[in-house]
Parts: C-alpha cells; structure tokens; sequence
C-alpha cells in the first residue's frame, strides 16, 4: 500500500503539477507570501481540476495566476478528497513570484509547504535571485548527494512557474501546436518536461468545462540531475502521460492567448490516474468555452 500511494503521490503531483484555482492561504510569517499578496492583478487565468484513480475522484489541484506590469504570481493548492483522505491524507501549497516578457518566464521565490497527516511537514524554498539558486528546507537534506549544477539550476523554473509557462503558451507556435518544453527545477531535481504533438481531435469533458477540439500531445519525463523520483528509484519505466489541450485567445494575456491543459492522463501499473478540468475562469470570467 505505502508503494501504491508514493507513486500515485508523485503521479498525481506531476500531472497536476500545481494545474490550478484557488487562492494559496498565506504562510504564517512567510516574506515570499507576503510578495504574492501585494501584486496588483492584471491580467488572470484561474483553472481547477479533479484528480482520480480508476475514475474514482481521490484528489483536487488548482492554479491561479496573475500577470500585471510584467510581473506574475501564481499560487497552486493540492489536497486529497474523498475516501483517499482516509489512508492518505496530503496537502501541497506552493507559490512562485518573478517577471516576465513574451515567451520568458523568470522567477525569483518559490515557496512549497506539504503536509501528509498531522505528523509531517515539508517546506522547500527556491531563491533565483544573486549569483545561483539557494535552497531552504525543513527538515534539511542533502543536496550534495545527488548534486545539481548551478549552470542547470539557473536554466530552469520552478514547478509553478513552470505551469505558468506552459498555460500561457510560451513555446506553442505553428509548427509545435503543443509546445516544446518546460525545464523544472524544484530543489531537490532538475527535469525537463517535453511535449510532442500527436493530432487534433474533439474533446468532451465529462465535467462540462469544455466541448471542442483539442491537441492531443504527449508528455515526457526527461531527468537532468538530482535525486530521482521514487517511481523511477524502483527501476520502473516513467509511465506515458498524454493531454488534451486547447488554444484559447485572449487578448490580456502574456502572449495574446492561454494553453489551458483540459485532461491529463498517465497509465501507471495500478491503473490510469487522470487530472481533469472543472472550472475554468479568465480575469474574472467563468464558463465553458466551446473549441
């Protein structure tokens, strides 16, 4: 059971990435939460999800990011619902503040807080500010034992700028409808993500959010340096992830339109573990927009 969990937990945190919409309550004396609350809001994308496991719901993830005067904040929130709750009950906050220009994201604190029960609590904090990316965490650990680079860490963004990046469609363009790739470092790892476009073909959500076209693309994990996952520390082959994703104009945002992941899935030797989108809101605005 304690196998079946870490890799649903990594799975799950990996497809929903921080994929989000809520708003991350603040850390108790936390100065990284207390830029996020002082950026005004321009431009919004807000996008909530339902995470399940044999189509049984077990979790939720939202994401809700700003953009104002070049400058962006994006909050996520990750929890257990459900009969999971029972057996595993998690919590994951996290934020991220930096700049950004057209197709550049850059990011200088992110802030990561996950709880699991009562009993256990993780903090990781990233500054990309100075001369190389610093780590805090509590509890501490080794960061020399599967060592990453400065030059490495200083090419990526953290995981919640990251889903900034992809949903503001930083690398889509004719000739890559799903985009190129988002490098990722969280202070323990450094990954890229890649996407490769399959085809176009309609998609329905079964929770109403959406009904149109959408790219098919698939997702790879490509690991760079640090400590491994624990799905691949078992020697096991990274699960395919594959998503539906849909182009949505709009003219207040960073790159004149968003890139809104609709349904997320990975088929693991459990059984298929899938984020789905269920709300959908754009400065403010809520619906289901049609493809």
């Amino acid at each position: 059971m304690t196998k079946v969990r870490s890799n649903l937990a990594f799975a799950a945190v990996l497809l929903a990435g921080g994929l989000a919409a809520g708003i991350l309550p603040t850390l108790a004396g936390d100065p990284a939460a207390t830029k996020v609350a002082a950026i005004e809001p321009g431009a919004s994308l807000n996008v909530a999800y339902t995470i399940s496991f044999w189509g049984i719901p077990f979790g939720q993830t939202n994401f809700d990011s700003k953009f104002h005067d070049q400058t962006y904040t994006t909050v996520s929130h990750f929890e257990t619902t459900g009969i999971a709750s029972a057996f595993w009950e998690a919590t994951i906050d996290a934020n991220s503040v930096g700049r950004f220009a057209p197709h550049t994201f850059e990011p200088s604190v992110y802030d990561s807080y996950y709880r699991r029960g009562t009993s256990k609590n993780e903090r990781v904090k990233v500054t990309f500010t100075g001369d190389a990316p610093t780590v805090f965490a509590d509890p501490p650990y080794n960061t020399t034992l599967y060592p990453v680079t400065d030059a490495q860490k200083k090419e990526a963004l953290d995981p919640v700028s990251a889903v900034a990046y992809i949903l503001t469609a930083s690398k889509v363009d004719a000739s890559n409808p799903c985009g190129t790739l988002a490098p990722v470092y969280d202070g323990r790892r450094r990954y890229n993500i890649t996407f490769t476009y399959l085809k176009d073909e309609q998609a329905k959500l079964t929770t109403g959010a959406y009904n149109g076209k959408a790219h098919l693309c698939q997702l790879h994990y490509n690991q760079i340096a640090g400590f491994k996952p624990k799905i691949m520390k078992e020697g096991k082959a990274f699960p395919p992830i594959y998503g539906w994703f849909a182009d949505i104009p709009n003219a207040s945002a960073p790159n004149g339109r968003y890139f809104v992941a609709l349904r997320v899935w990975a088929s693991t030797g459990y059984g298929t573990v899938m984020a789905e989108l269920n709300q959908l809101k754009i400065d403010g605005d809520s619906g289901a927009p049609k493809g």
